[in-house]
Protein backbone atom coordinates (compact mmCIF):
# COMPACT_ATOMS: atom_id res chain seq x y z
CA UNK A 1 0.00 0.00 0.00
CA UNK A 2 1.19 3.48 -1.22
CA UNK A 3 -0.20 6.82 -0.08
CA UNK A 4 0.12 10.32 -2.08
CA UNK A 5 -0.64 13.95 -0.02
CA UNK A 6 -2.91 16.35 -1.70
CA UNK A 7 -4.06 19.61 -0.94
CA UNK A 8 -6.53 21.63 -2.39
CA UNK A 9 -7.57 25.13 -2.03
CA UNK A 10 -11.34 25.82 -3.06
CA UNK A 11 -12.37 28.68 -5.30
CA UNK A 12 -15.59 30.28 -5.26
CA UNK A 13 -17.81 29.27 -8.10
CA UNK A 14 -15.03 26.82 -9.32
CA UNK A 15 -14.34 23.17 -9.57
CA UNK A 16 -10.31 22.69 -8.73
CA UNK A 17 -8.30 19.59 -8.75
CA UNK A 18 -5.02 18.25 -7.24
CA UNK A 19 -2.59 17.22 -10.20
CA UNK A 20 -3.27 13.76 -8.89
CA UNK A 21 -2.51 10.62 -9.24
CA UNK A 22 -0.73 9.40 -12.31
CA UNK A 23 -0.46 5.68 -13.61
CA UNK A 24 2.17 5.06 -16.28
CA UNK A 25 2.70 2.21 -18.69
CA UNK A 26 5.62 1.20 -16.17
CA UNK A 27 4.29 1.90 -13.25
CA UNK A 28 0.36 0.64 -13.42
CA UNK A 29 -1.62 2.21 -10.43
CA UNK A 30 -5.11 1.35 -8.50
CA UNK A 31 -6.64 3.46 -6.41
CA UNK A 32 -7.71 2.14 -3.36
CA UNK A 33 -9.45 5.20 -1.17
CA UNK A 34 -8.95 8.58 -0.30
CA UNK A 35 -8.48 9.90 2.89
CA UNK A 36 -9.54 13.17 2.93
CA UNK A 37 -10.35 16.31 5.52
CA UNK A 38 -12.44 19.31 4.50
CA UNK A 39 -11.73 22.62 6.17
CA UNK A 40 -14.94 23.20 6.50
CA UNK A 41 -18.76 22.96 6.17
CA UNK A 42 -20.19 24.92 3.35
CA UNK A 43 -22.36 22.52 0.69
CA UNK A 44 -19.77 22.61 -1.67
CA UNK A 45 -19.12 19.01 -3.90
CA UNK A 46 -16.10 16.83 -3.64
CA UNK A 47 -15.42 15.56 -6.60
CA UNK A 48 -13.02 12.24 -8.03
CA UNK A 49 -12.27 11.74 -11.46
CA UNK A 50 -10.36 9.83 -13.60
CA UNK A 51 -9.70 11.81 -16.52
CA UNK A 52 -13.22 12.96 -18.45
CA UNK A 53 -15.22 10.10 -15.61
CA UNK A 54 -16.56 11.95 -12.62
CA UNK A 55 -16.65 8.38 -10.19
CA UNK A 56 -16.76 10.75 -6.78
CA UNK A 57 -19.18 13.62 -6.33
CA UNK A 58 -20.07 14.04 -2.46
CA UNK A 59 -21.67 17.22 -0.21
CA UNK A 60 -18.63 18.36 2.09
CA UNK A 61 -20.97 17.74 5.22
CA UNK A 62 -20.20 14.26 5.33
CA UNK A 63 -16.79 14.54 5.29
CA UNK A 64 -14.38 14.86 8.67
CA UNK A 65 -13.24 18.37 9.20
CA UNK A 66 -10.30 19.50 11.78
CA UNK A 67 -11.66 22.93 11.93
CA UNK A 68 -14.28 22.93 15.16
CA UNK A 69 -16.69 25.82 15.91
CA UNK A 70 -18.64 24.97 18.89
CA UNK A 71 -22.15 26.09 17.18
CA UNK A 72 -21.48 24.91 14.07
CA UNK A 73 -21.75 20.56 15.83
CA UNK A 74 -24.38 21.18 17.85
CA UNK A 75 -26.91 19.72 15.50
CA UNK A 76 -24.23 18.01 13.20
CA UNK A 77 -23.74 14.14 13.63
CA UNK A 78 -20.28 13.61 14.86
CA UNK A 79 -20.32 10.50 12.48
CA UNK A 80 -18.11 11.77 9.23
CA UNK A 81 -16.78 9.99 6.45
CA UNK A 82 -12.87 10.01 6.51
CA UNK A 83 -11.72 7.74 3.99
CA UNK A 84 -13.36 6.91 0.73
CA UNK A 85 -13.26 3.49 -1.26
CA UNK A 86 -12.76 4.03 -4.27
CA UNK A 87 -11.30 0.77 -5.97
CA UNK A 88 -10.36 1.98 -9.26
CA UNK A 89 -7.79 0.77 -12.02
CA UNK A 90 -6.09 3.66 -13.30
CA UNK A 91 -5.39 2.45 -17.12
CA UNK A 92 -1.74 3.57 -17.67
CA UNK A 93 -1.19 6.78 -19.16
CA UNK A 94 -4.64 8.23 -16.99
CA UNK A 95 -4.68 10.50 -13.92
CA UNK A 96 -6.87 9.89 -11.17
CA UNK A 97 -7.89 13.64 -9.50
CA UNK A 98 -9.69 14.42 -6.48
CA UNK A 99 -10.78 18.46 -6.01
CA UNK A 100 -13.52 20.70 -4.93
CA UNK A 101 -16.32 22.22 -6.40
CA UNK A 102 -16.97 25.70 -4.24
CA UNK A 103 -20.12 27.75 -4.39
CA UNK A 104 -19.79 31.09 -3.35
CA UNK A 105 -18.29 30.12 0.08
CA UNK A 106 -14.82 28.52 -0.61
CA UNK A 107 -12.92 25.59 1.64
CA UNK A 108 -9.95 23.34 1.14
CA UNK A 109 -9.92 19.44 1.12
CA UNK A 110 -6.27 17.82 2.17
CA UNK A 111 -5.77 13.98 2.69
CA UNK A 112 -4.01 11.49 0.63
CA UNK A 113 -4.38 8.96 -1.90
CA UNK A 114 -4.41 5.55 -1.04
CA UNK A 115 -3.19 3.43 -3.60
CA UNK A 116 -0.93 -0.19 -5.15
CA UNK A 117 1.10 -0.75 -7.75
CA UNK A 118 -0.45 -3.22 -9.79
CA UNK A 119 1.83 -5.75 -12.63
Amino acid sequence: MFYKSFFVTGEANKTVLDSGLISTVEEPLSIIAVLIDVSSHQDNVIEGWIETNRILSIYDRVINTSYCLAGEFACLSNNKIIRIPINEAIKPGMIFKIGINSGAITANISGAYEYVKTT
